[in-house]
């Protein structure tokens, strides 16, 4: 009975775990319908920003501070519009059923599908091609 009891709750735990996540994603798909190209564009930007700010790539590029204060102030008029009004039943919905990092989560799924897409552009195989083809000693 108790190795029963415990095989319950483990399952719950992990239904639990499963559904986490699909009002984030529904979020997400919400934010990338919504987006104009404008809005894409700006996106796509701050993203870009974002991932300058890492260890590695601060190790090979700097992005000054005033266009990252710039970006992050751009970006957060697209998302707080889009949130606040093409969105905002799912980012309720984001927030009612996975707390506080609902909305967070749709706005990572929403960069990370769009940063998918930008990686299929033919810029993006033109240098893997390029990368691919680098002569090795």
């Amino acid at each position: 009975m108790r190795k029963l009891i415990v095989l319950i709750l483990t399952g719950l735990t992990f239904c639990g775990e499963v559904m986490a996540g699909q009002y984030g994603d529904e979020l997400g798909r919400c934010l990338i319908r919504h987006a104009s190209d404008s809005d894409t564009k700006v996106l796509t930007q701050w993203a870009f920003v974002t991932l300058g700010q890492t260890r590695a790539a601060r190790e090979i590029a700097s992005i000054d501070k005033k266009v990252i204060e710039a970006t992050n102030n751009k970006a957060q008029v697209v998302i707080v519009r889009l949130l606040g009004k093409d969105c905002a039943k799912e980012a309720l919905k984001a927030t009612l059923y996975e707390g506080k990092n609902g909305i967070g989560n749709g706005i990572k799924s929403a960069v990370t599908e769009r940063m998918q897409q930008e990686l299929q552009t033919q810029t993006v195989d033109a240098i893997i091609t390029r990368l691919t083809t680098i002569k090795t000693p």
